[in-house]
């Protein structure tokens, strides 16, 4: 992480996906910073060692939420869950993603229905509540959402987590727009290829995706997080409705996969 101190004492926040990768980096920047945090993951083992270890890193609450957003009914339990532990969530991090590589015609419905849950359903019923409960409090926040540079350079093989993200892009700028007066602030990270175990995984060719990377590398997980708490703060207080990449100039001039 980046040598900048925010201090988030006082403040509770929300990481969906927040066991590993880019949602568990977010997690563990918001702890050090003096956050409370709760975390949403599918799996309530990888909640509890996450919890345990996250507790080590600062003196704030943590908790952990045990929900697939796929299920339409999680986002109400997850944030009533989260509310019920914190208290108050001021910081919602809208971090969960479906994602896969399907060409267009073995995009199916019931993979669309998926991506379309997770990716737009979910954080948008988050957020609703989120304002629902600010707004009851005559509070102000802010709510940070994990897009793609896939909203602004698309990839083949790569329609529903495109379209999905792209309007994620539309409901972040809308909400935003909406919610300009009223101190809560609502933008989005656009992230290229990150530094986690799941490119590995699911790419074959990534040293090819490497190299078409402006940069020469991948982006580092503590990257992200350091644009979304920098978004979260009070540092973007008139930032609102910004897509910000944070991907090496890979939206300007980057390659999926190089040829």
């Amino acid at each position: 992480m980046a040598n900048v101190s925010y201090d988030f004492r006082g403040h509770s926040a929300l990481v969906t996906g927040g066991t590993q990768g880019i949602g568990l980096s977010i997690a563990e920047a918001f702890v050090r910073a003096g956050a409370n945090v709760a975390i949403c993951a599918r799996t309530g083992t990888d909640i509890t060692k996450t919890c345990e270890s996250l507790r080590s890193l600062g003196a704030g609450t943590v908790c952990g939420v045990t929900a697939d957003l796929a299920d339409p009914n999680a986002p109400a339990s997850v944030f009533a869950e989260a509310v019920d532990c914190l208290g108050n969530v001021d910081i919602l991090v809208n971090n969960a993603a479906a994602q896969g590589n399907f060409p267009f015609p073995e995009m199916n419905g019931e993979r669309w229905r998926w991506m379309a849950d997770v990716n737009l359903h979910a954080p948008y019923e988050l957020s609703r509540l989120f304002v629902l409960a600010l707004q009851k409090r005559n509070q102000g926040g802010s709510i940070v959402n994990m897009v793609t540079t896939q909203v602004m350079r698309h990839a083949k093989g790569r329609v529903g987590y495109g379209a999905t993200k792209l309007g994620l892009v539309g409901i972040t700028q809308t909400m935003a727009l909406e919610l300009a007066s009223t101190g809560i602030r609502v933008n989005a990270v656009a992230p290229a290829f990150v530094d986690v175990p799941r490119v590995y995984r699911d790419f074959d060719d990534v040293e090819d995706r490497m190299a078409g990377m402006p940069s020469g590398r991948f982006i580092r997980p503590d990257e992200i997080a350091d644009a979304t708490l920098f978004l979260a703060s009070d540092a973007a207080e008139s930032i609102s409705g910004v897509v910000l990449p944070v991907d090496g100039a890979h939206h300007i001039d980057g390659t999926w996969v190089r040829d």
